[in-house]
């Protein structure tokens, strides 16, 4: 799983507080304060062997996964908020149709304003503690706008599903949302931030 690099505020002595693992991208202490992790790949994709991978996934990267028979896949934030008051931030995948990320490929490009990078689909990940439960959802995601020419990820901002509308909205136990390699943001202690 490769979890996003922060820049984080020392504790005063200009050392980074070491609160939980460090980081896969940048070697960093991660802040339990505010968790946040990358789903690595799609569910069905994630479903493959290595042969499969290699026969049917075109292309891999941090925003975008093409594959040949399982369609086209983007990636998207989608905020949780946890029930001790932090909201736990997880990369997911969307899968759109081929219109849709031909346009986000247009705007990853440069040919369309970073503004249009807005878009709608399906859940194509499962999450605890919802499971298979929330696989498929439609999600509508975007950037906030104007961006001012600054690039950023994507969030999953609304779905007409009523458990996803939940899930974007309601806050949720920690302990439940927080599970697998996820676990170590569990370690938090809210007095000490």
């Amino acid at each position: 799983m490769r979890i996003w690099r922060r820049r984080r505020k020392t504790d005063g002595t200009g050392q980074l507080p070491q609160d939980g693992p460090s980081c896969a991208c940048c070697s960093g202490s991660l802040d339990a304060s505010d968790p946040r992790f990358n789903l690595s790949l799609p569910q069905p994709v994630l479903a493959l062997g290595e042969a499969e991978l290699q026969r049917y996934v075109r292309v891999i990267s941090d925003a975008f996964v093409m594959t040949r028979n399982f369609g086209e896949f983007a990636r998207a934030l989608l905020p949780i908020g946890l029930d001790d008051g932090r909201t736990a931030t997880i990369g997911v995948w969307v899968s759109v149709e081929k219109e849709v990320f031909g346009h986000l490929k247009k705007v990853a490009t440069g040919e369309l304003d970073f503004d249009q990078m807005q878009f709608t689909g399906r859940l194509a990940n499962e999450l605890d503690p919802w499971g298979e439960e929330i696989l498929g959802r439609p999600v509508s995601a975007g950037v906030d706008v104007p961006t001012h020419g600054r690039r950023r990820m994507p969030h999953i901002r609304s779905s007409p599903d009523e458990l996803l509308t939940r899930v974007l909205t309601e806050r949720w136990p920690a302990a439940d949302v927080l599970t697998g390699a996820k676990s170590w943001a569990l370690n938090y202690d809210r007095a000490g931030h």
